[in-house]
């Protein structure tokens, strides 16, 4: 069973360091044939982590919410108003029986990094695509301290 998971490709967090990500994911994704096709989407409200405890405005408005790339038939968008996923999300995928994902999207590391934390947590083998990733903060240096972050904790064989 093939499945990804792509975080928060959304109006409001393409940047110029990440704004590629859209070709590629899509190109991905025209190329691999999956059986679950998951998109998170970011959704700050006033009862959000984000808001409460950094104080953060980002991402409110509908406009910077919307996703960004063309969601494919049958694909499922999981909104959430913190890094990680929601134990409904994980319950879901255990559900369909679903033991490994890949992931791509933005920001490697924070969302992504949390989600592959909650999977794995799960007994859900989480497969980086690093290619596909990116972070928000304009600096490359970040993104790469995240995938040496997460090669430690999963495993090199799980950053592709």
């Amino acid at each position: 069973m093939k499945n990804i998971i792509i975080v928060d490709m959304q109006k409001g967090f393409m940047k110029k360091t990440n704004h590629h990500l859209i070709e590629k994911i899509k190109n991905y994704l025209k190329q691999n044939n999956f059986d679950n096709i998951f998109f998170t989407k970011c959704v700050n409200d006033c009862e959000s982590p984000y808001t409460k405890l950094l104080n953060w405005n980002g991402i409110t408005k509908e406009e910077e919410q919307e996703l960004i790339l063309d969601i494919p038939k049958g694909a499922k968008i999981l909104s959430k108003n913190c890094y990680g996923l929601s134990c409904d999300n994980i319950k879901m995928f255990k559900d369909l029986g679903i033991t490994e994902m890949e992931i791509c999207g933005t920001d490697t590391d924070a969302c992504c990094l949390a989600i592959a934390f909650n999977l794995f947590d799960n007994n859900i083998k989480p497969i980086i695509l690093s290619d596909l990733c990116a972070s928000s903060s304009r600096n490359k240096k970040i993104h790469n301290n995240a995938l040496e972050i997460m090669k430690r904790q999963f495993g090199k064989e799980n950053i592709k």
